[in-house]
């Protein structure tokens, strides 16, 4: 079976187990945000900004999240010293756990694998846009479903990629130290969370840096009624990634994630959001890589049942920036019973 039609029956399965499920769940409410990342092939290498809620699990516990993201991308950009090529649609499966030791200290783990292919949907995209009269970001000068993963710095290779089956990517440790907990009257919550990426993917086909990663987040959220509202502000450090021969030098990063959730009622929940940090990397000449990267992000989260939840999310570059052109999110969660 190839690896497309692995995705499909992956996305199938899930969706079914949806619907079979949909009926009369009951649980405690999330007021956590979408947990969806960029997905621009380069981010897998750096330490990406990922949003996560203010508010630990109860002391003692541990809450769990398989999600899949499903990705397009294209985008062939040079300047005097850089080239970047990336003509593919990648799957990403990833396993996230959250474990509090105590109210206020809390461990997350985030563990990523990635297929990149060339896809299945170039066709119907210039279809799509054609309708539409709008720019097929010029997909039609390649060939439809043709894979390309190739990042150069002068003469120098630093990316070669390559399609195949699932790989490691790098994994992320994260440690939350709760600061402002709700209650007495207070709607407010923040904390400090501290991450560090560890180099468990190959740099040579673009899986990670090679390098270790940090970063220092500060998540906030505001409860009120049937709304809440996060914020969260960040600073990365990155290390100059292992290339295949180019010198690539790594810059420090600021990020600021904003998002909106509408409890509709003790079942659905409706989110928006924005993702946005600063190039990871040195001044390329390409803006699309100098501006940074900005994501939108529009879904919703269902209760399944008591400890289950469903998460589905649409994300896309609003403003032309270092994103996938667009991204299909999908992720189970479980959480224990709340008293």
């Amino acid at each position: 079976m190839t690896n497309y039609k692995r995705t499909g029956v992956l996305f199938y399965g899930l969706f079914v187990f949806w619907c079979v499920l949909i009926g009369r769940a009951q649980g405690a409410l999330d007021r956590s945000p979408l947990s969806v990342s960029n997905r621009f092939p380069m981010h897998f290498i750096f330490l990406s900004p990922r949003p996560v809620s203010a508010q630990l699990p109860a002391e003692g516990t541990i809450t769990g999240e398989l999600a899949l993201d499903y990705s397009s991308v294209y985008f062939d950009r040079q300047s005097d010293t850089y080239a970047f090529l990336m003509d593919m649609e990648a799957l990403v499966a990833e396993l996230s756990l959250t474990y509090s030791l105590t109210e206020r200290l809390g461990l997350r783990l985030h563990v990523p694998m990635v297929s990149m292919n060339s896809g299945f949907l170039d066709g119907f995209l210039e279809s799509y846009h054609d309708a539409l009269g709008v720019s097929n970001y010029g997909r039609e000068n390649r060939p439809h479903d043709n894979f390309a993963y190739r990042l150069t710095k002068g003469r120098e290779t630093w990316v070669d990629g390559s399609t195949g089956e699932f790989g490691w990517t790098d994994i992320t440790v994260s440690v939350q130290w709760g600061l402002f907990r709700a209650g007495q009257g207070r709607c407010w919550q923040s904390s400090l969370l501290a991450s560090a990426k560890a180099p468990t993917g190959d740099p040579e086909f673009g899986y990670g840096s090679g390098r270790w990663d940090f970063a220092l987040f500060m998540p906030n959220q505001w409860s009120f009624q049937r709304w809440t509202l996060h914020l969260m502000p960040g600073l990365i450090y990155h290390d100059d990634p292992e290339t295949l021969g180019a010198e690539v030098s790594a810059q420090n990063s600021y990020s600021l994630f904003g998002g909106a959730a509408y409890h509709y009622n003790e079942r659905w929940t409706w989110l928006a959001q924005l993702n946005y940090f600063s190039s990871p990397i040195e001044d390329t000449g390409v803006s699309r890589i100098d501006d940074g990267a900005l994501e939108l992000a529009l879904g919703f989260r269902r209760i399944l049942a008591r400890n289950w939840h469903l998460a589905f999310a649409f994300c896309e570059d609003p403003f032309t920036l270092a994103a996938p052109d667009f991204t299909v999110h999908m992720g189970l969660s479980w959480a224990p019973s709340t008293k």
